[in-house]
Order: C-alpha cells, then structure tokens, then sequence
C-alpha cells in the first residue's frame, strides 16, 4: 500500500510533524519508549500550531459578557465567528442552533435531552418515586391509572445494539421508554426491524426519536445515517445522531435534503486532530426547542431584563441555552479542529482511512490466534480494530494485551468494554445468564473478571511504517504474550496488569512544573521518519531478545485461569 501524500500546500505532513508527544519518549520496565499513539477513538491529539495560535489570541482574551472593551468585544467576535463555521462545516441552514456544553457528546446529549423534557436528575426521581409510592398507598392504590397514563405519554426512543453508553444509559435513565432495533446477520441497523418497531400503532400518538450512532466505536462499522432519517421522517420521529467516533474522518450534511436530514447531531471535537481540550457540541433544530419556557439553564448572559419579581429572557436560543461564562477557548479549539480536518480534505481522510481499515484487517484476520470483533468487511467501516487474543481455549486478558503493547513498544491503546456494554454482550456472545454471573462478580469488586477486548484506532495522518509497526507488535503479542505472564501480575480487583518490577509513576503537576517549561525556551527536537522508523525497528528486535530470555523457563503447567463458566482469562501462577 503506497500513501498518497501528493498534497499542493503539504498540509498532510506539517500536521503530521506537529502532533503534540510524537517525539515524546517515556520509562517502561524495559527501558524509554517513544510513544505511538493508536487510540484516537478515545482522544485526538494537540497540534502545536493550533495551541500557539490559542496562546495568540489570548492576547486580547476577555469576557463575552464585557461589551464595551476591546477584549470583550474581540472575545465575542471569535466565539460569533467559531460558531459560523463549524454550523458551515456541516452544511447547516439558519434555522439549526448551535449549542456547546461539557467536553464532549455526552454533555451535549445530557442537554438535548433538557431540552426536549426527558432528562430527569437521579435523586428528583428517585423522590418521585417514593412521594407517589406514598400516595397510591394513601389512597387504596386507585391511582395507578393515573401513573399508567403518565407513563404512556412518554416519548419512544429508539436506538441501536452498538450505541456507547452516553447515548443509551441517558434515554433509559430520563422520561422515555427505549427500543432497542435489531442488527442484521451483517452486523448493521436492521432497517426492517426499525420500519415495523416505529410503526408500531401504540407509538402512534407519541413523540417518536430516533437517537442512533453513526458508526460504532467499538468495531468502526458504519450506520447509513440518510437512509435511516428518511424512514424517522416518513414515521413523522426525529432523526437525531451521534456522530463522535465518525466526525473527525467524514463530511457530514446535516440537510441532504427534505427527507435526509437531522433534526439534531452531537459529537466529541476532542476526538479530532487538533481537537483535545474543546467542548461537546449539539446542532439542533429551532422546531425542537420551546421560546415559551425557560432555558434550561438560567443564569447571567440568558436574560433581556431581571426585575425584583420578573424576568425577560432573551429570544434568540443560542444565547438563551449560553448561561454564564461559556466556554469560550473549549469552543475556539472544536472550530478549529474541523476546520483543519476539513482543510486536510475529507475525501482524502476517507480514502486513506479505507487503505488503513483493508490492510489491518487483511493482516490480522490471517493470525490463527486473533479475533478481530464485528463485520470484517474493511469497505463498512473505519479503521477502529478490537481484537482479542486466544491461548487454546481461552484468552489472554485484553488489559494485558494493551500493558505490553505500551511497555514493550510504546503502543497507546485501549481496554475493556469501550462504554458499549450492551454490544460488548453480543460480540462476545454472553447471554442474560452469564450477563447476571459477571454482574455479581462485579457487585463483589471482581472487576478484572469483565470482559471486553483491545482497540486500536488507526489514524490517517500515520505513516504506512508506522501502521506495519502497529501490525508487527500485536502479531509478536499473538504468538509470544503469554510468556510475558511471568514477569506481570494480575489485579483481580482492578484488572491491572503490572510488570513485577513496575512502581508507581511520580506526576509532576503544578507551577513550578509550569516555570520550568518557560524557562526552557530552546526548539524541541523532531525526530524525522527514518530515526521512528528504526526505533521501532530497535524496539521489536528488543522484544524477541527479551522473549527468548524468557521462555528458556517458562513453565506452561503454571498457566491458570480465572473462571471456568466465564470468558476465561489466563494468568500465571506463583
């Protein structure tokens, strides 16, 4: 596979060289790594050129609320103009909101759901509970239809298998009762299953939502968003979608058309390249939003006037769901994260993710003891790779996986169940029964007894020598991780796996820390592809120096396991 690096204005490979840590270098047990960072589903990573230009604008850094200053004023300008363009980045018409909350889409998931009256605060409910308990005892139970008419009022979310947590524990948790659509034999959204569920006629009178991923972050398989807001739409629901593990690498269209449209979307800017440190952004539409009430937050910045018994809130929404001090540098950093990918260009992002998802899966898929995780086909989905690592009947846990690739060769990955239990259940095939054994071991603080799997995120901007590196690493670890299980113990209680010599890492936090950097005022060396390239080479040299050493006692009798009736991990008895 050749990269296509062909760029006119050589924006590629600028961005590529001024990823923040891609010449840092950390302590292992086997001694200094330099870090390749492959979890980009997780977090994307700071590009030097974009802090310095936040550093820049903060010279004229002011309150939004501070009108009459050149630094309030310049401030409010930037935030007007970063909302302009990222509503333009996703094609949207004047009549869809801008709104920004937390550092990330769960935030702004947690605040479409205000919006629309279905998010419902834990101890509220909890006391709605008990005082209506009270009072159908009170009254001889004759109010329980009152309570079965509430319930049947409440809006019918609907969502998919492979959705992560923030957009399926909030619906269940709010005023709403949640469908779950089916998956296909294929591995995606069961479009007939959606078009019976919704038509179902005791949904007809209700509000109907649709609150689907558009591509999952566990397997990178990719939901055909159009086609399934034209069927919410020809059921009079909303179509509303959650585009964090898919925004960095796609252009999306909000309005495609009177049918193919959005009535809302939320994503992570975090994840982007560029992106870390910015905040959770909600598009909306106006026709979802009640001007007649109060926002959902009130405070300083949401109101036209505040008398000693009345107030006037402001009519234009975006300021009226903007109370306090927002997030003015979080915004600024998420406008400036879709803006690079959309300068990088997102054709180009999508073909070479597409070479990146054929190859790893190709690779991987031909390693007897690898399970790669979902719908192999490379054409269906991003390159996000989990995979799991068999050792005859059983696996070597995926936390350990990812503590070798970090300590061996620098590898920055991710374990556990990448907040997507439920769909976690169905790829590892645990039923409710086995789903209810897990939950005890659990309830009793067995947490390294979960199941789940490792993940890689392949990134565009990473070189082909960097992506064999990648491959290389978890090929070793498919054939010779166990015998590192000497050298590392387990945590049944945490999950952790620590080499037998590890101590705990000292964090340097703090102003003197901050002093030392500004004292050191000298240009950061670079390191160029050929010096990467043959550190990497050093590092998987190292590990099959290290593995001989080891095996010449190993002792596989010593090999244990964790739960027979379990996902069965293995480990190493003393």
């Amino acid at each position: 596979m050749m990269e296509n690096n062909k760029n006119s204005n050589g924006i590629w490979e600028k961005t590529r060289k001024e990823i923040i840590g891609r010449n840092s270098f950390f302590d292992t047990p086997f001694g200094k790594r330099l870090i390749t960072y492959a979890d980009y589903t997780a977090s994307g990573r700071g590009i030097t050129f974009i802090e310095d230009y936040v550093s820049k604008l903060m010279e004229l850094y002011g309150n939004t609320h501070t009108e009459d200053d050149i630094t309030g004023t310049h401030t409010t300008e930037l935030l007007k103009e970063a909302e302009r363009k990222i509503k333009n980045a996703f094609n949207a018409p004047s009549d869809y909101k801008i709104i920004h909350e937390g550092y990330g889409s769960t935030g702004a998931i947690h605040r479409l759901q205000k919006i629309l009256g279905v998010y419902i605060p834990p101890v509220l409910k909890e006391k709605l509970q008990e005082y209506t308990a009270e009072y159908l005892k009170e009254k001889n139970n004759k109010c329980y239809d009152l309570m079965d008419y509430i319930c049947s009022k409440r809006p019918v979310v609907f969502v998919s298998p492979y959705e992560h947590h923030s957009n399926e524990l909030t619906w269940r948790e709010g005023f709403a009762e949640v469908i779950e659509i089916d998956i296909n034999k294929d591995g995606f959204i069961d479009l007939k299953d959606l078009r019976r569920k919704i038509a179902r006629p005791e949904y007809k009178n209700r509000t109907r939502i649709g609150s689907f991923s558009a591509c999952s972050n566990v397997t990178g398989i990719k939901t055909d968003v159009y086609k399934i807001a034209e069927i919410l739409h020809d059921n009079n629901a909303y179509a509303f979608f959650d585009f964090s593990a898919s925004a960095p690498y796609t252009k999306i269209d909000i309005h495609r058309n009177n049918k193919a449209y959005f009535d809302a979307l939320f994503f992570s800017p975090h994840k982007f390249i560029g992106g870390p440190g910015s905040c959770g952004i909600l598009l909306i539409h106006e026709k979802l939003y009640r001007k007649d009430l109060p926002p959902t937050c009130s405070g300083g910045g949401t109101v036209a006037y505040v008398g000693y018994n009345d107030r006037v809130y402001v009519n234009d929404i975006e300021l009226r769901e903007k109370p306090g001090t927002p997030g003015i540098l979080p915004l600024l950093r998420a406008s400036l994260a879709i803006e690079l990918r959309d300068k990088l260009g997102p054709e180009r992002i999508e073909k070479r993710e597409k070479e990146l998802c054929r190859k790893a899966i190709n690779f991987l898929k031909e390693i007897p003891n690898i399970e790669i995780l979902g719908n192999l086909n490379p054409d269906n989905r991003i390159p996000i790779i989990s995979f799991n690592i068999k050792n005859n009947n059983r696996y070597l846990h995926p936390k350990f996986i990812v503590k070798l690739l970090n300590d061996l060769f620098g590898i920055q990955a991710r374990a556990g169940c990448s907040c997507a239990g439920p769909y976690g259940h169905r790829l590892l095939n645990i039923d409710d029964e086995k789903s209810k054994k897990y939950r005890e071991k659990v309830k009793k603080g067995l947490e390294g007894l979960k199941p789940g799997w490792a993940r890689i995120s392949l990134h565009y901007l990473m070189t082909d020598e960097e992506v064999d590196f990648i491959l290389k690493s978890i090929e070793f670890l498919s054939e010779y991780a166990k015998y590192f299980l000497k050298i590392y113990r387990f945590n049944i209680f945490t999950g952790a796996w620590n080499h037998v010599d590890s101590k705990d890492a000292k964090i340097d936090f703090g102003v003197e820390e901050a002093f030392k950097i500004s004292n050191n005022t000298g240009n950061t060396y670079r390191l160029s592809d050929s010096e990467i390239e043959n550190l990497h080479r050093y590092y998987l040299r190292e590990a099959y120096t290290l593995v001989s050493k080891i095996k010449n006692d190993f002792d596989e009798s010593r090999i244990g396991e964790t739960e027979d009736d379990l996902l069965s991990f293995v480990y190493y008895r003393e």
